[in-house]
């Protein structure tokens, strides 16, 4: 019993320091945002930037290091490791409200309680069907392994084609669509030739939308409804109705795409065919690496070919340029990125691609690292190389 009553006291510690050393840490992080509030927009989201990278990797980083730690320091006292992870982890979620709620201060707690719920549910509901895939795999490729790997296709196909709208539903996330949002969808669909998708209102803090090409779904954010003009809204609408009228190669391209880390389901035969585990981790990184900048690289290209779309189907001059700005500001998204590939082109080459010179310089990218994300992570490293000299010195 009083063992019972210690590690439960164990676990509520541990939830209580991952929550104050997430909420201190993003504190910290915000201090250059904070100083650049009278600045151009384009430097508060450069220095906002490091700190969301840090603040989304401590979710995990924190957890991992007090679990790691706590079990060189006190071994067999503690609780499971699975258990303190995630006490961790729930500790670390609710530290992170402070930085949300400084970066979107209109959002309420019960608001983003539910949002955070919602979104970790659907994550990590694919987490689990996947490691249970991974675990139930066979050693050898017989039809058991095909028949998993089928089934992990299936559920995706599933998902895409509407699976993800039935489960944001069932979560609360969507709502049915205003008039004024259902007449500027219908309208902008009749120009452009394409039949009316099904339209959503999105729950979220930020001002958002996006399209799904296989269910043909199309979803706008409260916020961007009530902050932009109808006819912003409607050249956004172009650019997302692009995405539906793109071809079956493209479509075909984004969907193998998102199977990226489908080969991870073979880890186990891999490694049985290969005979060391690093080699099967390392052929199965390269090949998820390859499919995601090949992924990217097509996005990039379809994003270009929608921005166009809209731009030709706007009513002013200008008004899709200055509703994609207005976005990225709102948002407080860097205009230049990183020299990565990501998703999209950078907010000041889509400017200068659809005809407008922007009003400012080129921003400098911002640096994606802080020093106490470097820190925690180099706590990490640490840990791991003491348990291991631990376990087998």
């Amino acid at each position: 019993m009083h063992a019972a009553v210690l590690k439960a006291s164990i676990l509520l510690g541990d939830l209580a320091v991952a929550g104050g050393i997430v909420a201190l840490t993003n504190w910290l992080a915000l201090i250059p945002f904070r100083r650049a509030r009278e600045k151009h927009w384009t430097e508060r989201a450069r220095k906002l930037y490091p700190a969301r990278v840090a603040a989304v990797s401590s979710i995990w980083v924190v957890p991992a290091d007090l679990v790691f730690g706590q079990e060189l320091l006190w071994p067999g006292a503690t609780p499971h490791w699975l258990l303190a992870g995630f006490a961790c982890w729930v500790g670390a979620m609710a530290g992170t409200y402070f930085f949300d709620h400084e970066v979107y201060p209109w959002i309420t707690p019960q608001d983003w309680l539910h949002q955070a719920l919602a979104n970790w549910t659907l994550r990590f509901a694919w987490c689990l069907f996947f490691l249970v895939v991974i675990a139930a795999m066979p050693d050898v490729l017989d039809w058991r392994a095909w028949a998993l790997s089928g089934a992990l296709i299936a559920a995706y196909v599933v998902w895409a084609w509407g699976g993800l709208v039935w489960c944001c539903g069932r979560l609360r996330l969507l709502k049915p669509p205003s008039e004024r949002l259902k007449r500027l969808v219908a309208e902008v669909s009749a120009k452009l030739n394409i039949s009316s998708p099904r339209v959503w209102l999105l729950k979220s803090p930020a001002a958002a939308a996006f399209a799904l090409p296989y269910s043909r779904d199309l979803f706008f954010s409260e916020r961007l409804l009530s902050l932009h003009s109808d006819d912003e809204v409607a050249s956004i609408c172009a650019h997302e109705l692009g995405h539906l009228g793109e071809s079956k190669a493209a479509l075909a391209g984004r969907f193998l795409g998102a199977l990226a880390f489908l080969p991870w389901a073979f880890l186990k035969p891999l490694r049985h065919l290969l005979g060391e585990w690093v080699y099967a981790v390392a052929l199965l990184g390269l090949t998820s690496f390859i499919f995601l900048r090949l992924a990217k690289r097509l996005s990039r290209r379809l994003e270009t070919r929608a921005d166009s779309i809209a731009q030709a189907n706007e009513g002013q001059s200008g008004t899709y340029a200055r509703a994609l700005a207005r976005l990225y500001e709102e948002n407080l998204l860097p205009a230049v990125l990183p020299r990565r590939r990501h998703t999209h082109p950078d907010l000041y080459d889509r400017l200068l691609a659809v005809g407008v010179q922007p009003d400012y310089q080129r921003p400098e990218p911002p640096n994606p690292a802080t020093y106490h994300g470097i820190l925690l992570m180099l706590l990490f490293v640490i840990l791991i190389m003491l348990r291991f000299i631990y376990k087998f010195g």
